[in-house]
């Protein structure tokens, strides 16, 4: 706060005289109804906290926005969360009500009534997703300490969210991605999630807030201190079950809701109604409102319970639907209309479910872990329409939607809708017309193809169905050989292996010696345009380790040759896991798994090979809904890749990098 003044009195020429006014007699109110001698200060072991909540509101604000606004917005809802609550309360004092006597009993002003009013505020400042979970966070602790404590803070709090949620869209700019709409699923796992944090903290803080005189107050001081905590882990495990839409959750969240609803009501309601403390006597009388006290607390948690049941069913994670016969026939026809993109083709492979928007895109993916990471970009002719539908449909299913190695057309659209992105790797691409193996740069590429010539070294374009059983049975055993030798196993997802390559629709282009060893493989996968195909994408690369230097070279030259012989406009070089883009630099989790995976496939060494082609280089980009959901998807993603990965080959592997950075240093 220190901080925030300093700056306005830096700037006071330009701040409004009026507002400096209105924030000197907001504070003198606040120290008024605060420091009056006739009202008790809330618990003195939750003030640092409060005050540290302060300090980072104030701070993310400031970051966010400018310490003006900051200030600005902090005054005025607090003011209004303040006023509002003295008045109502005031009023409902003066009529007996003993709920609002009982609250006026407390200050009406603690740091975390203009705190939860910032970050309510700042949420209008942020991606649609993650400004969305912030206001389901204050939202929830707002409830929370309305329903447990009851003090006049706790509804000055309610009140200053309220007014910071209107104050905040004064000047607000249109958020990106501001007609993009929660689903009822979503909206429900939220609705859940907040009902089991709240029954949770009435739990874990009823028997450490003496003071509380909110409805759920009694229902966790019903409770043993010792099992109290134990129950309400379960209740927030539950929690973030239910959010990933998880079946146990619901489960595990149904059964403590249960037993806690079963403990309340006998001990608040059941028992005083045997022993004669609870005698109904009208709507009329103080004695008669702490009995209906009574009996919400009991019911609140049974509440709960029939809600979790009542929502189960829209809330569980959905498992990913196989392709069918139908669904391979329909992707076919989307590629051949507009599977031009790199991982086009790559659709069709095993392990991948398909779906289809209604404006006849198609998008292929895989989930693991609840995370869909789609296989490149739509293959449609307009991503737009189908990346929204696709979130939407991944929503619906309980998965978080993740368009992974796309391009910068899709990954700018959701941008602009407020998605997060990172770097992932980068394409190569080779515009046929162009290529040439003049110039000083192409030399390795020239030296490649003069000594093939000498050593009679063939290239064969062919399929594997069409090639001899010699020929297979080398393809095999060089794809086979190269697997071994890795410390991981091989990896899929968006990398070809041998099942891939016997695709009818793939060609291969062998490097064939003249004792007829195949020293290289090489695969290409087809890209179509309104029916006609369009060009190749490199895929599975295995080279023999007693095959003639610059074999790899040859084979892609040679590719490239015959493709302008059919004119063909593009040949590319498929995309690079984990390289960065011109102008920026990979996320932390390209860098940590480039990191593990490195040391096994190369990315780095192949990342140079390809420089030697002139490629250009398109970056690949990871949308994701908000930053939040990168500690999920980082392991999602690795086990989509690698999915037979194991914890000992984790810690081979890593071993192998340490060992190879301390060879590096020694030298």
């Amino acid at each position: 706060m220190r901080l925030v003044l300093s700056r306005l009195a830096r700037s006071s020429p330009r701040y409004p005289l009026s507002s400096t006014l209105a924030a000197a007699a907001l504070g003198a109110g606040l120290a008024r109804l605060t420091w009056a001698g006739e009202v008790e200060l809330d618990g003195a072991h939750f003030s640092v906290l409060s005050w540290i909540l302060l300090v980072v509101a104030v701070a993310v604000a400031e970051r966010r926005v400018s310490s003006r606004w900051a200030f600005s917005v902090a005054a005025a809802a607090t003011a209004a969360g303040v006023v509002a609550a003295w008045g109502v309360l005031s009023a409902a004092a003066a009529f007996g009500e003993p709920l609002s006597q009982e609250a006026l009993r407390f200050q009406a002003w603690t740091p975390s009534v203009t705190s939860a009013a910032l970050l309510m505020a700042v949420s209008s400042r942020l991606r649609l997703a993650t400004g969305r979970t912030l206001r389901w966070g204050v939202g929830t602790a707002v409830i929370v300490l309305l329903l447990m404590t009851g003090h006049a803070s706790d509804v000055a709090r309610v009140f200053a969210v309220l007014a910071a949620g209107l104050v905040a869209t004064v000047g607000r700019s249109a958020v990106p991605g501001a007609d993009w709409r929660p689903t009822v699923q979503t909206r429900w796992r939220s609705v859940l999630a907040s009902v089991l944090v709240v029954v949770a903290s009435a739990l874990a803080l009823g028997t450490v807030m003496p003071n509380a005189t909110g409805v759920l107050a009694w229902t966790g001081a019903v409770f043993d201190p010792v099992v109290a905590p134990i129950a309400s882990a379960l209740l927030i495990v539950s929690a973030v079950l239910v959010m990933r839409g998880r079946l146990t959750g619901i489960l595990l969240g149904g059964a403590a809701l249960a037993a806690v609803a079963v403990v309340s009501m006998i001990e608040l309601v059941v028992r005083p109604i045997l022993e004669g403390g609870i005698v109904w006597q009208g709507l009329t009388g103080a004695e008669t409102e702490w009995q209906i006290v009574l009996l919400l607390s009991g019911g609140l948690p049974a509440m709960a319970a029939l809600l979790l049941a009542l929502g189960a069913r829209k809330v569980i994670r959905r498992p990913a639907p196989v392709a069918t016969p139908v669904d391979r026939r329909r992707l076919q026809d989307v590629l051949k209309a507009s599977g031009d993109a790199t991982f086009a083709h790559m659709a069709t492979w095993a392990g991948n479910s398909l779906w289809f928007g209604e404006d006849g895109s198609a998008i292929a993916y895989r989930v693991r872990d609840g995370v869909a990471f789609t296989v490149g970009d739509p293959i449609s002719d307009d991503p737009r329409p189908a990346l929204r539908a696709f979130a939407e449909f991944c929503e619906t299913r309980g998965w978080t939607p993740v368009f992974y190695s796309i391009h910068d057309e899709a990954a700018s659209a959701l941008h602009e809708d407020g998605w997060a992105r990172t770097p992932v790797g980068t394409d190569a691409v080779i515009d046929v017309p162009d290529f040439s193996l003049s110039g000083r740069r192409r030399q390795d590429l020239r030296t490649a193809v003069n000594r093939a010539d000498r050593e009679g070294l063939s290239a064969v374009w062919t399929t594997y169905a069409d090639s001899s059983a010699a020929v297979r049975a080398q393809v095999d055993a060089l794809c086979a050989g190269w697997a071994d030798e890795k410390v991981l196993p091989e990896m899929g997802f968006t990398l070809g292996g041998l099942a891939e390559l016997t695709d009818p629709e793939v060609r291969l282009m062998l490097a064939i010696g003249a004792d007829g060893r195949v020293q290289v493989v090489t695969s290409w996968l087809p890209r179509h345009r309104d029916g006609e195909l369009i060009g190749w994408t490199l895929d599975v690369m295995r080279r023999d380790r007693d095959a003639m230097p610059g074999a790899m070279e040859f084979t892609i030259v040679s590719t490239v040759r015959r493709a302008a012989e059919e004119g063909l406009p593009i040949v590319g070089l498929s995309g690079t896991p984990l390289a960065a883009h011109e102008g920026h630099s990979v996320g932390w989790l390209s860098r940590r798994m480039s990191r593990l995976l490195e040391p096994s496939y190369g990315f780095a060494s192949l990342e140079r090979f390809k420089a030697k082609f002139g490629a250009r280089h398109e970056p690949l980009w990871m949308s994701y809904p908000q930053p939040l959901h990168l500690p999920r998807i980082g392991p999602a993603l690795l086990r989509t890749y690698v999915p037979t990965l194991r914890f000992t080959q984790v810690v081979t592997s890593a071993l192998r990098v340490r060992a190879q950075g301390l060879a590096s240093a020694s030298r």
